[in-house]
């Protein structure tokens, strides 16, 4: 930029030096010339008194012409002029010379004059002016050499100020294109109290505030925020880059039970709190069992890793561990929490369900071994408390088939795959058929009929279990609907998921269901859990009133085989305790199970509530509950669940033979009666 500066300027100097020359020529021309004239005016003079003026003048060439422009004097150039005309715009003669003209490297001009003989005429003359391009030439040359000469003395030293300069910039440059290169630069530019420094130190705090970002971006990505273990993520990394390095290790999934009910009963803060005792807990237990192998590491990083895996669930990644080490760990798990977790004045006791997983056999990727791990956990957790369960082949194609079951179940729900069975009860007073409990049965298009107990623990732990109670409310509506426009007066009971009557608006969307099927609130009644009426009684209470009040009848489904509360029994709106099965069946045998029957039975009668005794399969069974006053009775001594069509069947045989036993009865009472007049 300098250069092309200077060179601007040395042309704009040769440009003035050159027309300042012309100018100086034609000045000197004109003051020639005008003495030529002069001289010409005074006197006659011969050709070569002519031509001794232009020598002397100095003129390149001159001429006279008269008023018709022949020449008197002198020789015309080649190639004239045009130059104004020596008359004024006014028609008056002119004394001056007209404007002189640059041409072909000349300046002319032309004078007007009046020879001794009266005659006018008119000088005409041209001066070149090579002498200013000249100038004008060695004027550029010298200031391009003066130019040159200063740039070649002046650049070094310009260039070490503009690195001085520029190295503050440089070092900035680096550490926004690569961060961290160049910070002791950066920091000794920060230290300046110019623009470059306050540029530095803004730089600086940016790339704090960006570090601390990043690591809190960091942790949360891949640690968990409560316990501060490493999540799902980081086990998830650090177990593929373990597999990609052909290591043989065990995956242990450990599932705390009851973390999430310690929640809900103390509040977030202390369950959080005992999370944190878990974790730590497992910690201990997960370093005491690496120490105890000598499986700790000398550059103080830990061979083993400790994940939290989901809000009740760990994770122990053991690397270089076999079978016998993973169920050693597993077992030193369970072993930590036999005593109960300390949280402020509370203890609280924890079961734990324990899958492990071994690499490669159980799978040679993150994904596949975590999937096995989980699936030898379930098992554990159907095992039992404090059971530990290996994956295998046999436990992956269960979880797959679980997972293809919900998948279908999902599919079944919105195809009106799902149909309704229905058992027959029972009146023991009269032996009439009261009612008939409503059961799910799902008929698969390849499977056939799959068992309610493989699909009704699907939906609840899939969430489904909504739109499948929802399904059977409404079915069993319809169904009560029909049969009541039919003349067939059965009470249609419906069992209820304690997940589906926990949640709020229960009440509600089970009045919309049967509002819509045309069902009357009378034909119908729910089954509700011991555990999921007597759980939360507040809520209980808050269902159950609206639902009551619309005429529904309420029964505790299962009662005898949870902790019932007493109190809330009295005070909520119940119509009928049911008997569980495993009470009857016992009963005949076991004094224990007696006693509880003729118990249930009495307070039930004492409270007002009516009693079903279900599972009744045999006669003797029959005769004991029907002689401890129990209403109702329901099992396969009396029908199985039938289909819609079977249990109209059924019932309508079933109405034969009791109008057949009453007729028989009117007909012995008859005779009876004959007789004793005779």
């Amino acid at each position: 930029m300098l250069t092309a500066l200077s060179l601007v300027l040395i042309l704009t100097n040769a440009a003035n030096v050159r027309d300042a020359g012309e100018r100086s020529i034609e000045r000197n021309a004109v003051a020639e010339a005008e003495r030529a004239a002069a001289a010409i005016e005074r006197s006659r003079f011969a050709e070569e008194r002519f031509g001794d003026l232009v020598r002397i003048a100095g003129f390149d060439y001159a001429y006279l012409v008269d008023a018709e422009g022949a020449v008197i004097e002198g020789q015309a150039p080649a190639r004239p002029a045009p130059l104004l005309s020596e008359t004024g715009v006014d028609g008056t003669e002119r004394s001056a010379f007209a404007v002189m003209v640059r041409q072909d490297g000349y300046a002319h001009g032309a004078k007007a004059l009046t020879l001794s003989s009266g005659v006018r005429a008119t000088l005409r003359f041209g001066v070149s002016l090579a002498p200013a391009a000249s100038a004008g030439f060695d004027a550029a040359v010298h200031g391009l050499i003066t130019t040159l000469i200063f740039l070649a003395l002046a650049l070094p030293g310009l260039a070490i100020l503009v690195d001085r300069a520029a190295s503050p910039l440089r070092a900035l440059t680096r550490a926004v294109m690569r961060p961290g290169a160049g910070d002791a630069a950066v920091r000794a530019a920060g230290e300046r109290s110019d623009e470059v420094g306050a540029l530095a130190r803004a730089h600086l705090s940016i790339a704090r505030d960006l570090a601390e970002n990043a690591d809190a971006l960091h942790r949360l990505t891949f640690d968990d925020p409560i316990t501060r273990l490493p999540n799902h993520a980081s086990l998830t990394s650090r177990l593929a880059a373990a597999l990609q390095l052909g290591r043989s290790l065990a995956l242990v999934r450990v599932e705390i039970a009851g973390l999430s009910r310690i929640a809900a009963g103390l509040g977030q803060s202390h369950g959080d709190e005992t999370v944190r005792a878990a974790a730590r807990r497992l910690s201990s237990a997960v370093e005491g069992w690496a120490r105890g192998r000598g499986l700790d590491r000398d550059d103080g990083e830990p061979s083993m890793m400790v994940a939290r895996a989901s809000d009740s669930g760990f994770s122990i990644l053991a690397p270089d561990a076999d079978a016998d080490a993973a169920r050693s760990l597993a077992e030193s798990a369970v072993a930590a929490f036999e005593a109960p977790l300390v949280v402020g004045e509370h203890r609280m006791m924890t079961t734990l369900s324990v899958g492990v997983a071994l690499a490669p056999e159980d799978g040679d990727e993150a994904g596949a071994l975590i999937r096995s791990a989980a699936a030898a956990v379930s098992a554990a957790r159907v095992a039992g408390p404090q059971s530990v369960r290996f994956a295998g082949a046999e436990l992956s194609r269960m979880a797959y088939g679980r997972l293809r079951l919900e998948q279908d179940l999902r599919r079944a729900i919105e195809a009106g795959e799902l149909e309704l069975h229905f058992q027959p009860q029972i009146s023991l007073k009269g032996g009439v058929v009261s009612g008939a409990e409503a059961l799910a049965r799902w008929r698969h298009p390849t499977r056939g009929m799959v068992p309610p107990g493989e699909f009704v623990s699907v939906a609840e732990e899939c969430g489904l279990v909504e739109p499948l109670g929802q399904f059977v409310i409404a079915e069993a509506s319809r169904v009560a609907a029909d049969w009541h426009s039919r003349g067939i007066d059965v009470r249609v009971a419906v069992n209820v998921s304690p997940l589906q009557f926990r949640r709020a608006g229960f009440a509600e969307r089970t009045l919309e269901i049967t509002g819509a099927a045309g069902a009357d609130p009378s034909q119908l009644e729910l089954e509700i859990t011991e555990s999921a009426a007597m759980g939360d009684p507040q809520h209980a209470a808050r269902e159950l009133a609206p639902l009551k009040a619309a005429g529904l009848r309420i029964a505790i489904d299962d009662f005898g085989t949870g902790y019932s509360n007493l109190s809330a029994l009295t005070r909520l709106p119940f119509d009928v305790l049911k008997i569980d099965r495993g009470f009857v069946r016992d009963a005949i045998d076991e004094a224990g199970a007696r006693v509880v029957v003729g118990t249930v039975i009495g307070m039930a009668e004492n409270l007002g509530f009516e009693t079903i005794a279900e599972g009744v399969e045999t006669e003797e069974q029959l005769r004991f509950v029907t002689d401890h006053g129990c209403t109702y009775a329901q099992g396969y001594l009396f029908g199985r669940p039938m289909s819609v069509a079977a249990f109209e069947a059924w019932y309508a045989e079933r109405r034969v033979s009791e109008l057949r036993a009453v007729g028989e009865r009117r007909g012995s009472l008859r005779l009876a009666v004959g007789g004793q007049r005779a």
